[in-house]
């Protein structure tokens, strides 16, 4: 079925890993089945990342291997290597526009970490994978504040002699307005396909789905987003996470614009594991649907 925008559905890897309470196998992969059930057609479901450090993505291998045509994370080589078995076709990789949000996360600027990706970037490539790169940091990072636009094209443009087939632009810490969206998005046309960009918007000062509002406007046809709105930005506690993929479905379909997802499926998705975790649904719309409000 033709779309007219793409959601990626970030919840059962961005939205669970910074989660301290272990979430069952078996109950991440409902909530995966039944956001597929909805609609959602790119998912991102694990991270092959360390589990000393993210133990929520400890069983990554195992649910990849059980959605074929989804998305992991892979940080170094070790997590390409169980990428590679995992059978998937779909990777991502990270990087920020600020090295000190880079080290601070990595150990890494950005420059070593391009080194560190040269090779994973090429076995993907070997092995005919879809490639995405996540650009955080891309308007404020929360250690140096205000990201220049100018920087993020200066790191586009670096990523150019890759194979990258989408990059994700990431509102970190959720600060970012629409009129800053605009003097990105303008600026990334001129040294990407459009097809090519992703927005990544977190919702801690209410602007995301302003946000993306603005993008789909500037023609923008692909955002990350989160069922039920879990994740959030570490650094800014209390903040309410990544914009609601519920919230961007009702907009969406209410301006015409088809996202192939059904509404109360994918709010049905939700039901167990914010019931898991205690949590009110962050999503105005989830909550009106549940009648939580």
């Amino acid at each position: 079925m033709f779309v007219d925008i793409k959601i990626v559905e970030v919840g059962p890897r961005d939205g669970l890993q910074n989660i301290s309470t272990f979430i069952p196998f078996d109950l991440k992969v409902s909530f995966v089945e039944k956001l597929l059930r909805a609609g959602l057609k790119d998912l991102e479901v694990g991270a092959f990342v360390s589990p000393k450090w993210v133990p929520q993505m400890r069983d990554s291998l195992e649910i990849c291997k059980k959605f074929k045509g989804t998305m992991a994370l892979v940080p170094n080589q070790r997590g390409m290597d169980q990428y590679l078995e995992s059978g998937l076709k779909n990777v991502a990789f990270f990087t920020a526009v600020s090295d000190t949000f880079n080290v601070k996360n990595t150990n890494k600027t950005f420059l070593q970490s391009l080194e560190t990706y040269k090779p994973l970037i090429g076995q993907a490539n070997l092995d005919k994978s879809k490639i995405r790169m996540y650009i955080s940091t891309a308007f404020y990072c929360p250690f140096d504040g205000r990201i220049s636009s100018k920087k993020v094209f200066e790191t586009v443009e670096k990523l150019l002699e890759f194979e990258i087939d989408e990059f994700s632009f990431g509102d970190t810490i959720g600060r970012a307005t629409p009129n800053e969206v605009v003097e990105l998005v303008k600026g990334l046309e001129k040294i990407l396909p459009i097809e090519k960009i992703n927005m990544h918007f977190h919702d801690t000062y209410g602007m995301a789905l302003c946000n993306a509002a603005k993008a789909i406007e500037l023609g923008i046809k692909s955002f990350d987003t989160s069922a039920s709105g879990l994740g959030g930005c570490p650094y800014a506690p209390g903040a309410s996470g990544n914009l609601a993929t519920e919230d961007l479905v009702y907009f969406c379909e209410n301006q015409g614009i088809d996202t192939g997802v059904n509404l109360d499926l994918l709010v049905e998705a939700t039901l167990r594991i914010d019931a898991f975790l205690s949590r009110i649904s962050s999503s105005k719309v989830n909550q009106l649907i549940r009648g939580q409000v």
